[in-house]
């Protein structure tokens, strides 16, 4: 069957390189016929069908698959399908009316209120005696009419499956989803390309449509991530670097965005630009109350009620985010970039003595102990943050005793070690230093 289908493969590549394409959908129909389940072939069958001639018969095989794509749960795929069919019908009701119930269904789902979905249309089981050499012999016009009911036809459609996920996207209006869509660039990478490379420029956000990611920072692995997964958010909105890698495990399909996009989006719907940067910034926080050491203790209610206390701020390169003996005004924790954390000694001198990055915090100590801050803060190029204030913070330990009790000892540790760094010309870069 392999054998097959790769000769068959040959075959459609050559057909369309020679701008043929009513002889690549006899190809394509035949690998329909042999794998009915695969969405790729059945895709470029209706592209193919389309590009030779029949747009009615391939707007209903890309309707019909991406029908059946979000009734099976894959609603990101079946966004993939649309997609191909807007790049060339780009007004068509029946695409926009599908994307439309994507959508819906994707909000709904994660509202946790989703309905059971009206029963598919019936089809006929694929015709298994297909074959590209049958519809050769036919004349165009019936070659593309029998090709085009074979790639509509899907067989039955099994009872609905609950959809995976779909983010960022459930966070847009109606409208800001189909724009967005619009503008999405699809893209199939083969296993070992890094999709996000640590350090680099920043200039594209991807959402993962099926496979899975190794994201990795530095030498360390820290999580493998799968569909609906979005990577390089921070970077995109802030400009900062990439705080990390992410390689693809296996072939991967991705949407990306461009910042280019986002500008343009940003001036034809200013809403979409602040529902990323606020999905961004949610993401992150709760990413941190998740793994933080400090915010693990809270419970869960705790954790989301803190969500929305968060500022988001920013500073340029070499900014004093939070200056030594000055009053302590509010928790930060870095979100993009890094800062850099300096002790003066008695002469007036400053050493370095930390480096923060994305995910960690520093100020607590003068909250906590009500005293001035014991060090400088300064951003090394642009970083953005979130800032939680003090009167915040203050209430927050005033219920939680448990997590006061925790942070009063990590900061006597930490006021250790920045005792030391005002003795010393250096300190080892595993010693923490948070204001």
């Amino acid at each position: 069957m392999a054998n097959e289908l790769d000769a068959l493969r040959a075959q459609v590549d050559k057909a369309l390189s020679e701008k043929r394409p009513a002889d690549a959908v006899a190809y394509l129909a035949e690998m329909c016929a042999r794998s009915p389940d695969d969405r790729h072939t059945r895709t470029a069958l209706a592209v193919a069908l389309g590009d030779a001639g029949n747009p009615a018969g391939a707007l209903k095989a890309l309707r019909a698959t991406a029908d059946r794509l979000a009734h099976q749960g894959y609603l990101l795929p079946a966004m993939v399908v649309i997609r191909h069919g807007l790049e060339h019908a780009a007004t068509d009701a029946g695409l926009l009316g599908t994307l439309k119930r994507i959508h819906v269904r994707g909000v709904r789902a994660k509202a946790g209120n989703l309905p059971t979905p009206p029963p598919l249309k019936a089809q006929p089981a694929p015709s298994a005696s297909a074959t590209a050499a049958a519809l050769l012999a036919l004349p165009v016009p019936e070659r593309l009419e029998k090709a085009a009911q074979l790639a509509a036809d899907l067989g039955p459609a099994g009872p609905p499956a609950m959809p995976l996920p779909m983010p960022l996207f459930c966070e847009l209006n109606d409208a800001g989803f189909i724009e967005t869509v619009r503008r999405l660039r699809y893209r199939r990478l083969p296993a070992g390309t890094q999709i996000l490379v640590e350090g680099a420029r920043g200039d594209s956000l991807f959402v993962l449509v099926s496979g899975h990611a190794v994201v990795t920072k530095g030498k360390n692995e820290l999580a493998t991530v799968g569909p609906g997964s979005v990577l390089g958010e921070m970077a995109l909105i802030t400009g900062s670097p990439r705080s990390a890698t992410a390689t693809a495990k296996g072939e991967v399909e991705v949407f990306e965005l461009t910042r280019a996009d986002v500008e343009k989006l940003a001036r034809e719907l200013p809403a979409i630009a602040e529902e990323l940067v606020e999905y961004a910034r949610k993401r992150l926080i709760g990413n941190l109350l998740q793994t933080s050491p400090m915010f693990k203790r809270f419970d869960e209610n705790t954790r989301f009620a803190l969500i929305d206390r968060f500022q988001r701020v920013g500073f340029a390169g070499g900014a004093h985010i939070i200056e030594q003996g000055k009053v302590g005004t509010g928790l930060y924790v870095v979100a993009a970039g890094e800062v850099e954390v300096s002790v003066h000694k008695g002469g007036g001198d400053a050493v370095v003595v930390a480096n923060l990055a994305p995910g960690e915090v520093f100020g607590e100590i003068a909250l906590l102990h009500d005293q001035p801050t014991t060090a400088t803060v300064t951003a090394r190029g642009n970083v953005g943050a979130l800032f939680l204030p003090r009167a915040d913070f203050q209430k927050v330990l005033d219920g939680n005793p448990a997590v006061r009790s925790y942070l009063e000892s990590l900061g006597a540790d930490r006021l250790k070690a920045s005792q030391a760094a005002t003795e010393a010309e250096a300190i080892s870069a595993d010693d923490l230093i948070v204001l």
